[in-house]
């Protein structure tokens, strides 16, 4: 503590400034600083005021505390239901609508018939049904009745053998029939004849997908509908999904796990805290956001959010530490200095108080958290007033504490040669090459039947992403089992024909050998489709010894990677070769830079390069130009330049990300050179920061001559082994402006 003015000589000489300089002026704003009772010790920053003196400055503390402070990435979120919680039903033959069993704001479960449909097809297979059943009954009462006959030579066997083959021709189209039912969803009970009349036409039924809710019915009894129409929607919002935009430059502050706080429109006094399940692996190629997922159970939210519903998002940052917290007002700073007036004591007569650098870690308009710094929870601080007291702490010079030295991010470094190297700077974006990057879809038209992977999910090639139904695929199998039934049956045919030798003539065999392999060559070319259109071969021989139907077509991943986008939904009505899945394979990213025409002489194969990201500018990727395009694009009237990146890379790229690119074009001898970091300028003149034996820091005029992006060449000012500030410099210039 400083003794009174009267006792203490350099005390004495502050307060006699003070009084001259300030007894009736103040900081604008503020009260005017007092004429007397002040006593300071500027060495060790210590502060004694009287009574009067504290209340003219309006002196006022608060004690600090402990806890978080909340700083984090905000986005703007939109509710949208996930892919398994929202349906299209669509009818799979065309028909008229004869019974409609829900509305909209109708509440179905899975499973639950919506509607009932009049169908002709459905009438056609009926009526196949019924007529193959009875062809098989009549088949089989003749070759009961010729069988007893043609063993005692009664009857030829050629005869026997005719209906031996008419017989299995009526069960393979019986077969192909069933077949047809139960891909169909029908049983085949429903296509048996009945006495009943109105039983003997059938009605295909609307099943309901998923349980939820029925939001819309484009659907009316009497009104003809075909396979390709959606008749009902209904989603599920038990479960919703919250899907936030996240700024390319926030991405970095973005991950799995992290807590997001949600406050929607619809409801803005209430607060929903989640956690990001799902991060995206590519930039929208015109906003440049990514996008984070995080899943919200609507049985424990305040209240029900809807599809379509939209607000604000707020991610907390990851794995913050409590620590000491103090109102941002208690914070002050003298350029790059950052410190708080403690309350060390306070009668009735007098406070003591003592400034204590601080290093802030997260802050917002109303709190900071200390991060280091001599102050802790139970401390009380100055939070009005400090302004004016700051003002009595006179700079000499320019020397940072520990604290501010960690705070503002300092760092020294001996002058030293460098090339300071020709350079072209472009704009670029990552990019994911073709080969990598690329989209699965149904090679038939259908509808989804179910979605296999999730949002961001890492996918093999040929695995499941999703189940088309299809009538084509339907078809496809039933043309196989009759292909496969026909060539059995003349199969057995011509050994037949190949036992009878003298009986048969050599015209009929050979013809009936040409229909065999026919039948096969078609058999086998049914199988090859299949098989290319997705099916195993398990399935594929399933079908021909069981006759089970395949109900749905696979759609599968092409190639390794991961899925990043998909605009669909369950029931949805798909054209063949739409595109439904995006994949990306983001192991070997590269980078494509865009060379303006007047710099296209000065770009070539081999040219190494330096690459920062928007998103992290912080962080230099380094590669080398892997092959330019041979023409200008005929808009941007730039030449497109390919880098392949060295690897490793620190984490991973996404596509679209944008970059800035600095490619070499020629490499000086190393001259005096500094990192640009340490340069600032003032006017028309550059500076840079020396460091004095003491630790105390001087600006020095510099002169200065080529550049790159990493380096600015020294002609005069500077020696090799000068010790310069390298970081933190901007808050030195700061603090060497309050300082003059």
């Amino acid at each position: 503590m400083c003794l009174p003015v009267s006792l203490k000589p350099q005390c004495l000489v502050v307060l006699v400034i003070l009084m001259i300089t300030t007894a009736a002026y103040g900081h604008e704003g503020h009260q005017p600083l007092p004429t007397k009772g002040v006593q300071i010790d500027l060495k060790a920053g210590h502060l004694t005021l009287s009574r009067s003196a504290r209340d003219v400055l309006d002196v006022r503390t608060v004690e600090v505390r402990t806890g978080q402070v909340d700083a984090g990435v905000r986005a703007y979120a939109t509710i949208v239901a996930p892919w398994t919680h929202h349906a299209f039903v669509a009818s799979r033959l065309s028909g008229k609508v004869v019974t409609l069993h829900v509305r909209p704001g109708d509440v179905v479960k899975q499973g639950q018939v919506l509607a009932e449909i009049d169908s002709l097809d459905l009438q056609t297979l009926q009526l196949d049904y019924q007529q193959a059943v009875n062809d098989l009954e009549l088949s089989q009462k003749l070759l009961a009745s010729v069988t007893p006959a043609a063993l005692v030579g009664a009857v030829p066997g050629n005869q026997l053998a005719e209906a031996e083959n008419t017989h299995q021709l009526n069960q393979n189209t019986l077969e192909v029939l069933r077949a047809k039912a139960a891909g169909l969803q029908v049983e085949e009970a429903r296509l048996a004849f009945s006495e009943d009349p109105a039983a003997n036409s059938p009605r295909l039924k609307i099943i309901s997908p998923i349980s939820g809710v029925v939001v819309h019915a484009d659907i009316a009894v009497g009104k003809f509908v075909e396979p390709t129409e959606h008749l009902f929607e209904i989603v599920d919002t038990s479960k919703v999904w919250a899907r936030i935009g996240v700024l390319e430059s926030d991405l970095h502050r973005v991950q799995v796990d992290q807590s997001v706080r949600l406050v929607f429109n619809a409801a803005p006094g209430l607060e929903i805290e989640a956690r990001i399940d799902t991060v995206g692996s590519m930039l929208d190629p015109l906003t440049h956001q990514a996008t984070a997922w995080a899943t919200i159970n609507n049985s424990k939210s305040p209240f029900r959010l809807l599809p379509g519903m939209t607000g604000q998002a707020r991610f907390q940052a990851m794995n913050r530490p409590e620590g000491a917290v103090v109102p941002t007002s208690s914070v002050f700073s003298d350029g790059a200095e950052r410190y708080v007036f403690v309350e060390e004591a306070s009668t009735k007569e007098s406070s003591e108080y003592r400034k204590k650098p601080v290093v802030v870690g997260r802050q917002t308009l109303e709190l900071a958290q200390l991060v280091a710094g001599d102050v802790y929870p139970g401390d009380r601080v100055v939070t009005r007033g400090g302004h004016e007291l700051s003002s009595l702490f006179l700079l000499g010079v320019l020397r940072l504490s520990p604290q501010t030295a960690r705070s503002i991010g300092l760092s020294v470094e001996s002058v030293s040669r460098h090339s300071v190297e020709q350079i072209l700077a472009v704009d670029g974006a990552v990019d994911i090459p073709p080969q990598r990057r690329t989209t699965a879809s149904s090679q038939l038209q259908g509808s989804i039947h179910a979605i296999r992977v999730g949002r961001g999910q890492e996918v093999k090639s040929g695995d499941i992403l999703a189940d088309i139904v299809s009538l084509e695929l339907q078809d496809l199998q039933l043309q196989l089992i009759k292909a496969h039934l026909d060539h059995e049956l003349w199969e057995n045919l011509l050994n037949r024909l190949q036992g009878a030798k003298e009986a048969v003539s050599k015209r009929t065999v050979l013809e009936t050998q040409g229909r065999v392999k026919t039948l096969y060559t078609q058999y086998l070319n049914l199988q090859q489709k299949l098989r290319s259109l997705g099916l195993s071969a398990a399935q594929v021989r399933d079908i021909v010894e069981t006759r089970q139907i395949v109900e749905t077509l696979p759609v599968r991943a092409p190639i390794d990677g991961v899925v990043v986008e998909f605009d669909q939904v369950l029931g949805q009505v798909i054209r063949a070769d739409e595109s439904l899945f995006e994949i990306h394979n983001l192991s070997q990213a590269r980078i494509q830079a865009y060379v303006s025409e007047q710099d296209t002489s000065r770009l070539q194969v081999g040219q190494s390069a330096r690459i920062r990201l928007v998103s992290k500018p912080d962080v230099e990727l380094t590669g080398t130009v892997e092959r330019v395009g041979p023409v200008l694009g005929a808009e941007s009237r730039t030449q497109a330049a390919w880098i392949t990146l060295q690897p490793p890379e620190e984490f991973r790229l996404q596509h679209n990300m944008l970059t800035r690119v600095h490619l070499t074009t020629g490499q000086p001898a190393p001259t005096l050179a500094v990192p640009s970091s340490a340069v600032v300028n003032d006017g028309l003149r550059s500076f840079v920061f020396i460091q004095n034996g003491d630790g105390s820091f001087d600006r020095r005029l510099v002169r200065t001559g080529r550049a790159d992006d990493r380096f600015i060449e020294v002609t005069d000012g500077l020696s090799v082994d000068d010790r310069i500030a390298v970081g933190g410099v901007s808050q030195l210039q700061t603090a060497f402006a309050a300082l003059r």
